[in-house]
C-alpha cells in the first residue's frame, strides 16, 4: 500500500483528540480542544487541537502538525517507525520500502528483545529462593509483583543470552537492546544474580531494565543503557501505571526508587513515580507536564535527601510547577515508613508537606537575611508571576519583613541573575512563534482561506500568479498545495513540510484570523492588494527609466484598480 494512502487511512481511523488525550489533559474550547503544551514550560494552555481538520498547534511554541507528528514527537520516533506504529493501530496492512522497513525493524526488533527478555526474567523469579524470599521480606505482595512485572536475572555469565539466541535474535539486536555487554571473551549478559524492574514506556512497552543486587555487591542498582527506545533522562519509573490517577488527582508524587513506587501503590497511593536511579531532569518534568504541573516531592531526611530536594527545587521552579515537600524521618524512605507506619500516617505526612518556603527555612541553618535571599533566589526561577508574587507575599508574612523590602531584594537579585536589560525590542515584520510576521499579510490570509476552505484552493491559484508572494515560507507552501494531484488540500502537505511550513499551516488551521461570512470577499480584497503592490513596482521600474508612456498606462490601470469595488 503506497504511504499517501496509508496516511490517509490512519488520519481517518485515528481521531486526533482521542490519541493526543492518551498524552494531554484536553478540554472543549469552542471548535476547538485545548491543553497544556507537552512541548514546552507553560501555565496557560495554549496547545490547541482541532478535531474536524485532525491538526494540533501551540501558540506558544509554534509547534504544530498531525497525528504522525504528534506521535514522532512525544515516542521519540522516526517518521517511518510512527507510521509503521500508527497503522498497525488503526489495523492497516503496511510494508515500506527495503530502506525504510529496515530502519523500522531495527527498533521494532529491540522491543521484541525487551519483552522476551521481561518474560525470561519473570519465569526465572518463580524458581529462585533467593529472589522470593527478598520480595517477602520488603513486603511485596502477588498483585504488585504481577502488576510490575517483577523478575529475577539468575546468577550466570551467559544464560539470558543463551535464551535469546535460541528465540532468534540476533547478537547485534540483543546488544543494541542493552541486555548483552561486549567483553575480552565475547558478549556476556548485562543483569546477574539481581532483582529485576522492568522500566516501560507511557504505553506499557518494555523499554529498560533496572536491577538490584541481592548481596552486598557494588554497584547496588544498574540500569540499562540508552538505546535507540529508551532515554534514561525522561523516563519515569511508574509512569505507565500512575499516569490516570496523577490527572484524576491533579498532582504527581515523586519518590527516589523503584521499591517506593512499588509499595506506595501497595498502599493506595497510586500517583507516584520516580526517576531512574539519577536526579530529576528537564525530561521528566516535559513527560510529566501533560498530566499536571502539581507535584509533591519527597526525599529521605538525610544531607543527602536535603542536597536532592534544593536541586529538584531549582528545576521545578524553572519549569512552571508548583511543589510541596516532605522530607522524611532520617534513615527512613517512603518504602520503610509504610511498611512501619501504615498508610494513614503516610497520608498524613503528605497532607503537612511544606510548601517551598517553609521548606527551605526549615533546613536552613543560615541567619534569617541569607535565608531569605535564597528563597529569592529560588522565587527569581519563576516565570509566572502570579505565582511569584503570591510567594513573595508568603515570605513576607513568614518573616515580618516589610514588604517592599522583600520586593525590592527580589528585584535586585532577578536583575542580577538575568544580567540583561528586560525590554524587547520588536519590529513589525518580526515573526511570531508560528513563524507569521506581520508584513505580508495578504499573503498569510489567501493562505488562510484555503487551509479553511480547501474547495477555494483551485478558484485562488486560477488568480494568483505565485511569483508575486514575497515571503518565502509562503510562496513555498503555494508550490506544493499547486503542484498536488487531484483535490488540493493544504493539509495533504504537512507530512513533506519544513517546521516553518508546518508551523504556519497548523496555526491556520486552528485559528484562521478572519471571519469565515466574509471569505469571499476577503480573497477579492487580498488579491487586489497583491495586484496594486505589483503595479506600484512596476510603477516604480517606469518611473526610474523613464518610460512616460507605460508610466502613464501604469497609473490609469492602479487607478481603475482602486475605484473598481470588491464584490
Amino acid at each position: 500500500m503506497k504511504t499517501d494512502r496509508v496516511l490517509e487511512d490512519i488520519k481517518s481511523k485515528i481521531d486526533i483528540v482521542d490519541f493526543i488525550s492518551g498524552h494531554v489533559q484536553l478540554k472543549k474550547a469552542g471548535q476547538n480542544w485545548k491543553g497544556l503544551c507537552p512541548f514546552h514550560s507553560e501555565k496557560t494552555p495554549s496547545f490547541t487541537v482541532n478535531q474536524s481538520k485532525q491538526i494540533f498547534h501551540c501558540f506558544g511554541c509554534g509547534v504544530g502538525g498531525d497525528v504522525i507528528s504528534f506521535a514522532m514527537k512525544t515516542e521519540n520516533l522516526s517518521f517511518n517507525e510512527a507510521l509503521t506504529m500508527l497503522a498497525k493501530k488503526a489495523g492497516i496492512p503496511f510494508v515500506m520500502g527495503k530502506i525504510d522497513q529496515k530502519t523500522v525493524q531495527k527498533s521494532e526488533q529491540i522491543r521484541s528483545a525487551l519483552s522476551e527478555a521481561a518474560n525470561f526474567f519473570v519465569n526465572k523469579l518463580a524458581g529462585s529462593k533467593t529472589a522470593k524470599e527478598y520480595l517477602e521480606e520488603r513486603g511485596v505482595n502477588k498483585e504488585s509483583l504481577e502488576m510490575f512485572r517483577l523478575g529475577y536475572a539468575p546468577a550466570g555469565w551467559d544464560n539470558l543470552l543463551k535464551h535469546l539466541r535460541n528465540s532468534g535474535f540476533i547478537d547485534q539486536t540483543i546488544k543494541d537492546a542493552g541486555l548483552a555487554v561486549a567483553g575480552t571473551k565475547g558478549l556476556y549478559d548485562m543483569f546477574r544474580e539481581r532483582m529485576i524492574f522492568p522500566i516501560m514506556s507511557i504505553n506499557c512497552n518494555v523499554v529498560a531494565f533496572g536491577a538490584r543486587a541481592l548481596d552486598n555487591s557494588l554497584p547496588k542498582y544498574i540500569n540499562s543503557p540508552e538505546t535507540p527506545v529508551f532515554n534514561k533522562s525522561a523516563t519515569l519509573f511508574g509512569l505507565n501505571k500512575a499516569k490516570e490517577e496523577i490527572i484524576k488527582k491533579n498532582n504527581v508524587i515523586l519518590v527516589e526508587g523503584y521499591m517506593d513506587v512499588i509499595i506506595c501503590y501497595q498502599y493506595g497511593f497510586k500517583n507516584v513515580v520516580a526517576p531512574l536511579g539519577t536526579s530529576l531532569t528537564v525530561g521528566h518534568l516535559q513527560k510529566l507536564r501533560t498530566l499536571t504541573n502539581n507535584t509533591t516531592l519527597i526525599f529521605d531526611g538525610d544531607a543527602a535527601g536535603i542536597a536532592a530536594a534544593r536541586r529538584a527545587l531549582f528545576l521545578i521552579c524553572q519549569n512552571g510547577f508548583q511543589a510541596k515537600v516532605l522530607l522524611l524521618p532520617e534513615k527512613e524512605d517512603p518504602d520503610s515508613y509504610l511498611r512501619k507506619h501504615g498508610g494513614s500516617s503516610f497520608g498524613t505526612l503528605i497532607e503537612n508537606s511544606k510548601s517551598i518556603i517553609d521548606f527551605i527555612f526549615s533546613i536552613s541553618g543560615s541567619a534569617k537575611t541569607d535565608t531569605i535571599r535564597e528563597v529569592l533566589t529560588l522565587l527569581a526561577e519563576i516565570k509566572d508571576i502570579l505565582v511569584a508574587d503570591e510567594m513573595l507575599t508568603e515570605l513576607t508574612n513568614k518573616t515580618r519583613v516589610h514588604e517592599s523590602t522583600i520586593r525590592q531584594e527580589f528585584k535586585n537579585i532577578s536583575s542580577r541573575r538575568s544580567g540583561i536589560s528586560t525590554e524587547k525590542k520588536t519590529t513589525p515584520s518580526q515573526p511570531d512563534s508560528s513563524g507569521i510576521s506581520s508584513g505580508n499579510s495578504e499573503e498569510y490570509l489567501l493562505l488562510s482561506a484555503v487551509v479553511a476552505f480547501p474547495e477555494k484552493t483551485d478558484y485562488l491559484l486560477s488568480r494568483l500568479d505565485l511569483n508575486d508572494i514575497k515571503d518565502k515560507t509562503v510562496f513555498s507552501i503555494f508550490q506544493k498545495i499547486s503542484a498536488l494531484t487531484g483535490e488540493k488540500n493544504p493539509a495533504y502537505i504537512l507530512d513533506n513540510a519544513d517546521e516553518d511550513e508546518r508551523k504556519i499551516i497548523t496555526r491556520l488551521s486552528v485559528d484562521p484570523g478572519f471571519d469565515p461570512a466574509h471569505i469571499d470577499r476577503n480573497i477579492e480584497d487580498c488579491l487586489k492588494r497583491i495586484e496594486n503592490r505589483k503595479l506600484n513596482r512596476k510603477i516604480r521600474n517606469a518611473e526610474i527609466s523613464g518610460d512616460l508612456n507605460l508610466l502613464t498606462a501604469l497609473v490609469i490601470e492602479k487607478k481603475k484598480n482602486i475605484k473598481e469595488p470588491v464584490i
